[in-house]
Protein backbone atom coordinates (compact mmCIF):
# COMPACT_ATOMS: atom_id res chain seq x y z
CA UNK A 1 0.00 0.00 0.00
CA UNK A 2 2.71 2.49 0.85
CA UNK A 3 4.33 1.72 -2.53
CA UNK A 4 1.23 2.28 -4.62
CA UNK A 5 0.44 5.73 -2.73
CA UNK A 6 4.01 6.85 -3.72
CA UNK A 7 3.26 5.51 -7.30
CA UNK A 8 -0.15 7.47 -7.11
CA UNK A 9 1.54 10.43 -5.04
CA UNK A 10 5.27 11.42 -5.56
CA UNK A 11 5.52 10.07 -8.83
CA UNK A 12 2.75 11.35 -10.99
CA UNK A 13 2.35 14.72 -9.26
CA UNK A 14 5.70 15.39 -8.55
CA UNK A 15 6.74 14.37 -11.92
CA UNK A 16 4.23 16.70 -12.91
CA UNK A 17 4.96 19.77 -10.78
CA UNK A 18 8.89 19.49 -11.76
CA UNK A 19 7.76 20.19 -15.46
CA UNK A 20 5.38 22.34 -14.82
CA UNK A 21 3.93 24.00 -11.67
CA UNK A 22 0.06 23.15 -11.31
CA UNK A 23 -1.67 25.71 -10.82
CA UNK A 24 -5.34 25.92 -8.32
CA UNK A 25 -8.46 25.63 -10.30
CA UNK A 26 -8.52 29.63 -9.65
CA UNK A 27 -5.27 31.05 -10.93
CA UNK A 28 -4.54 31.41 -14.86
CA UNK A 29 -1.00 31.92 -13.47
CA UNK A 30 1.64 31.11 -10.78
CA UNK A 31 1.14 33.24 -7.75
CA UNK A 32 2.99 34.09 -4.23
CA UNK A 33 0.49 34.30 -1.34
CA UNK A 34 0.88 36.40 1.75
CA UNK A 35 1.77 34.16 4.80
CA UNK A 36 1.03 36.17 7.40
CA UNK A 37 -2.46 34.80 8.30
CA UNK A 38 -1.90 34.05 11.93
CA UNK A 39 0.93 32.72 13.94
CA UNK A 40 2.45 29.39 13.49
CA UNK A 41 0.76 26.34 15.17
CA UNK A 42 4.32 25.48 16.98
CA UNK A 43 6.47 22.76 15.75
CA UNK A 44 5.86 20.58 18.82
CA UNK A 45 2.60 20.26 18.22
CA UNK A 46 1.83 17.17 20.75
CA UNK A 47 2.30 20.41 23.40
CA UNK A 48 -0.90 21.43 22.29
CA UNK A 49 -2.89 18.60 23.64
CA UNK A 50 -4.42 19.48 26.57
CA UNK A 51 -5.56 23.50 25.12
CA UNK A 52 -8.40 24.99 25.79
CA UNK A 53 -9.97 24.06 22.21
CA UNK A 54 -8.96 20.67 22.86
CA UNK A 55 -11.22 20.08 26.21
CA UNK A 56 -13.79 22.00 24.86
CA UNK A 57 -14.86 20.76 21.72
CA UNK A 58 -12.58 17.52 21.62
CA UNK A 59 -15.59 15.40 21.59
CA UNK A 60 -17.27 17.08 18.46
CA UNK A 61 -13.96 16.43 16.84
CA UNK A 62 -13.17 12.88 17.17
CA UNK A 63 -17.00 12.48 15.98
CA UNK A 64 -15.75 13.59 12.62
CA UNK A 65 -15.03 11.50 9.71
CA UNK A 66 -11.47 12.57 8.48
CA UNK A 67 -10.32 14.70 11.79
CA UNK A 68 -11.60 11.48 14.17
CA UNK A 69 -9.10 9.28 12.49
CA UNK A 70 -5.82 11.78 13.69
CA UNK A 71 -3.99 11.05 16.76
CA UNK A 72 -5.09 13.69 19.65
CA UNK A 73 -2.20 15.78 20.25
CA UNK A 74 -1.86 16.36 16.26
CA UNK A 75 -5.89 16.72 15.90
CA UNK A 76 -6.23 19.45 18.58
CA UNK A 77 -3.77 21.64 16.86
CA UNK A 78 -4.89 21.52 13.56
CA UNK A 79 -8.00 22.42 14.60
CA UNK A 80 -6.46 25.41 16.33
CA UNK A 81 -4.88 26.35 13.36
CA UNK A 82 -8.10 25.90 11.56
CA UNK A 83 -9.50 28.19 13.80
CA UNK A 84 -7.13 31.23 13.24
CA UNK A 85 -7.58 30.60 9.40
CA UNK A 86 -11.32 30.44 9.05
CA UNK A 87 -12.03 33.88 9.23
CA UNK A 88 -9.31 34.41 6.13
CA UNK A 89 -9.94 35.51 2.45
CA UNK A 90 -8.14 33.12 0.54
CA UNK A 91 -9.44 30.63 -1.41
CA UNK A 92 -10.09 27.02 -0.09
CA UNK A 93 -6.72 25.37 -1.63
CA UNK A 94 -4.65 28.04 -0.18
CA UNK A 95 -6.50 27.88 3.25
CA UNK A 96 -5.23 24.10 3.37
CA UNK A 97 -1.78 24.84 2.72
CA UNK A 98 -1.74 27.52 5.09
CA UNK A 99 -3.47 24.68 7.81
CA UNK A 100 -0.74 22.17 7.24
CA UNK A 101 2.73 24.01 6.29
CA UNK A 102 3.59 24.29 9.93
CA UNK A 103 3.34 20.68 10.36
CA UNK A 104 5.84 20.03 7.50
CA UNK A 105 8.16 23.10 7.04
CA UNK A 106 10.42 20.75 5.00
CA UNK A 107 7.72 19.53 2.45
CA UNK A 108 6.67 22.93 1.28
CA UNK A 109 6.90 21.83 -2.49
CA UNK A 110 4.87 18.80 -1.73
CA UNK A 111 1.37 20.95 -0.58
CA UNK A 112 -0.05 22.65 -3.78
CA UNK A 113 0.48 19.39 -5.71
CA UNK A 114 -1.57 17.51 -2.79
CA UNK A 115 -3.89 20.18 -2.19
CA UNK A 116 -4.63 20.04 -5.94
CA UNK A 117 -5.70 16.42 -5.31
CA UNK A 118 -7.50 16.81 -1.77
CA UNK A 119 -9.92 19.40 -3.51
CA UNK A 120 -13.18 18.03 -4.39
CA UNK A 121 -14.23 18.16 -7.10
CA UNK A 122 -10.18 17.09 -8.62
CA UNK A 123 -9.51 19.68 -10.87
CA UNK A 124 -6.22 18.03 -12.55
CA UNK A 125 -6.72 14.52 -11.72
CA UNK A 126 -8.66 11.74 -12.95
CA UNK A 127 -11.93 10.71 -10.74
CA UNK A 128 -10.26 7.19 -10.45
CA UNK A 129 -7.15 8.10 -8.83
CA UNK A 130 -8.35 10.27 -6.90
CA UNK A 131 -10.77 7.77 -5.65
CA UNK A 132 -7.44 5.27 -5.17
CA UNK A 133 -5.57 8.02 -3.13
CA UNK A 134 -8.37 9.14 -0.84
CA UNK A 135 -8.93 5.48 0.19
CA UNK A 136 -5.55 4.85 0.63
CA UNK A 137 -4.72 7.71 2.63
CA UNK A 138 -7.95 7.54 5.24
CA UNK A 139 -6.34 4.09 6.08
CA UNK A 140 -3.36 5.66 7.40
CA UNK A 141 -5.46 6.40 10.66
CA UNK A 142 -3.94 3.51 12.85
CA UNK A 143 -0.29 4.39 11.94
CA UNK A 144 0.06 7.89 11.30
CA UNK A 145 3.45 8.05 12.94
CA UNK A 146 4.71 5.48 10.53
CA UNK A 147 3.10 7.17 7.05
CA UNK A 148 5.51 8.83 4.71
CA UNK A 149 5.26 13.18 4.96
CA UNK A 150 2.93 12.68 1.76
CA UNK A 151 0.64 10.66 2.72
CA UNK A 152 0.46 12.50 6.36
CA UNK A 153 -0.15 15.38 4.66
CA UNK A 154 -2.87 14.50 2.63
CA UNK A 155 -4.82 13.28 5.49
CA UNK A 156 -3.99 16.32 7.72
CA UNK A 157 -5.46 18.72 4.49
CA UNK A 158 -8.29 16.12 4.18
CA UNK A 159 -9.40 16.72 7.90
CA UNK A 160 -8.88 21.11 7.91
CA UNK A 161 -11.28 20.67 4.78
CA UNK A 162 -13.87 18.64 6.73
CA UNK A 163 -13.16 20.96 9.82
CA UNK A 164 -13.30 24.60 7.84
CA UNK A 165 -16.27 22.80 6.24
CA UNK A 166 -18.28 22.14 9.95
CA UNK A 167 -17.56 25.94 10.70
CA UNK A 168 -18.80 27.64 7.64
CA UNK A 169 -22.59 28.37 7.04
CA UNK A 170 -22.65 29.45 3.34
CA UNK A 171 -25.96 30.72 2.38
CA UNK A 172 -27.31 32.03 -1.09
CA UNK A 173 -30.70 32.97 -2.34
CA UNK A 174 -30.65 29.95 -3.74
CA UNK A 175 -29.74 28.17 -0.51
CA UNK A 176 -30.70 30.58 2.49
CA UNK A 177 -30.72 28.83 5.36
CA UNK A 178 -27.83 27.17 6.19
CA UNK A 179 -27.26 24.79 9.99
CA UNK A 180 -24.52 23.17 12.49
CA UNK A 181 -24.66 20.75 15.35
CA UNK A 182 -21.56 20.82 17.35
CA UNK A 183 -21.29 18.13 20.56
CA UNK A 184 -20.11 19.84 23.76
CA UNK A 185 -19.04 18.38 27.34
CA UNK A 186 -22.08 20.11 28.21
CA UNK A 187 -24.52 19.02 25.26
CA UNK A 188 -25.60 19.84 21.77
CA UNK A 189 -24.83 23.31 20.64
CA UNK A 190 -27.09 24.25 17.56
CA UNK A 191 -26.66 27.19 15.29
CA UNK A 192 -28.88 28.24 12.33
CA UNK A 193 -28.34 31.43 9.73
CA UNK A 194 -30.91 32.62 7.53
CA UNK A 195 -30.49 34.88 4.54
CA UNK A 196 -33.50 37.15 3.83
CA UNK A 197 -33.04 38.47 0.00
CA UNK A 198 -34.78 41.76 -0.55
CA UNK A 199 -33.90 45.10 -0.68
CA UNK A 200 -33.08 45.48 2.99
CA UNK A 201 -31.48 42.14 2.98
CA UNK A 202 -30.65 40.39 6.36
CA UNK A 203 -29.04 37.67 8.25
CA UNK A 204 -30.68 36.30 11.53
CA UNK A 205 -28.82 33.75 13.38
CA UNK A 206 -30.44 31.14 16.06
CA UNK A 207 -27.24 29.62 18.75
CA UNK A 208 -29.21 27.08 21.35
CA UNK A 209 -26.56 26.52 23.98
CA UNK A 210 -26.51 23.76 26.42
CA UNK A 211 -25.78 26.03 29.22
CA UNK A 212 -25.19 29.67 29.97
CA UNK A 213 -23.26 31.62 27.40
CA UNK A 214 -22.72 34.23 25.05
CA UNK A 215 -23.02 34.33 21.01
CA UNK A 216 -20.80 37.72 19.09
CA UNK A 217 -21.53 38.39 15.53
CA UNK A 218 -19.32 40.86 13.55
CA UNK A 219 -17.91 42.04 10.19
CA UNK A 220 -14.69 43.58 11.41
CA UNK A 221 -16.09 46.77 12.39
CA UNK A 222 -19.22 46.43 13.96
CA UNK A 223 -20.31 43.93 16.40
CA UNK A 224 -23.58 42.36 17.73
CA UNK A 225 -24.02 40.29 21.05
CA UNK A 226 -26.57 38.00 22.86
CA UNK A 227 -26.02 36.15 26.11
CA UNK A 228 -27.86 33.65 28.13
CA UNK A 229 -27.39 32.89 31.79
CA UNK A 230 -28.50 29.11 31.65
CA UNK A 231 -29.31 27.10 28.32
CA UNK A 232 -31.40 28.84 26.17
CA UNK A 233 -32.08 30.24 22.36
CA UNK A 234 -30.27 33.27 21.49
CA UNK A 235 -31.04 35.19 18.40
CA UNK A 236 -28.96 38.13 16.57
CA UNK A 237 -30.72 39.92 13.63
CA UNK A 238 -27.96 41.54 10.95
CA UNK A 239 -29.57 44.40 8.74
CA UNK A 240 -27.95 45.32 5.13
CA UNK A 241 -25.65 42.78 4.39
CA UNK A 242 -22.76 43.76 2.59
CA UNK A 243 -22.13 40.52 0.01
CA UNK A 244 -18.40 41.38 0.06
CA UNK A 245 -18.01 40.29 3.21
CA UNK A 246 -17.54 37.56 5.86
CA UNK A 247 -19.13 37.44 8.83
CA UNK A 248 -17.54 35.93 11.91
CA UNK A 249 -20.11 34.23 14.74
CA UNK A 250 -18.19 33.36 18.19
CA UNK A 251 -19.38 31.11 20.65
CA UNK A 252 -19.12 31.24 24.16
CA UNK A 253 -19.88 29.09 26.88
CA UNK A 254 -19.50 29.97 30.49
CA UNK A 255 -17.39 27.41 31.86
CA UNK A 256 -14.97 27.66 29.37
CA UNK A 257 -12.18 29.80 28.28
CA UNK A 258 -11.65 29.52 24.78
CA UNK A 259 -14.75 30.79 22.29
CA UNK A 260 -15.41 28.37 18.97
CA UNK A 261 -15.65 30.26 15.74
CA UNK A 262 -17.86 30.15 12.80
CA UNK A 263 -18.16 31.74 9.58
CA UNK A 264 -20.68 32.96 7.98
CA UNK A 265 -20.44 33.89 4.20
CA UNK A 266 -22.69 35.42 1.50
CA UNK A 267 -22.04 33.05 -1.40
CA UNK A 268 -22.40 34.62 -5.15
CA UNK A 269 -25.28 33.20 -7.62
CA UNK A 270 -23.68 30.42 -9.76
CA UNK A 271 -24.37 31.84 -12.26
CA UNK A 272 -21.25 34.38 -11.75
CA UNK A 273 -19.21 32.49 -9.13
CA UNK A 274 -18.35 30.45 -11.84
CA UNK A 275 -17.67 32.69 -14.67
CA UNK A 276 -14.75 32.79 -16.76
CA UNK A 277 -12.77 35.81 -16.90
Amino acid sequence: MQERFHLLIKRRLMSEYEKAPPLFPWESELREYPAEIAESVSADYAATADNAIARLWNQHLSSMKVPGLLPAPVLSALFERCQDIVLSPLKQGIQLVRAVESFFPAQGNMLEPIANIVLVPAYRSDSETQTAVLAQITQLADDYEAASPEQQIALLMMAAQEMLGATTLSLSEQAPVDSREWITAHGMLRLSAKYTADADSQLIVTATLPEAGQVKLWDGSTQKQALCSQPDSLELSWDKLDPQKTYLLEVSLASEETALKFVVKLEEPLETAFAIT
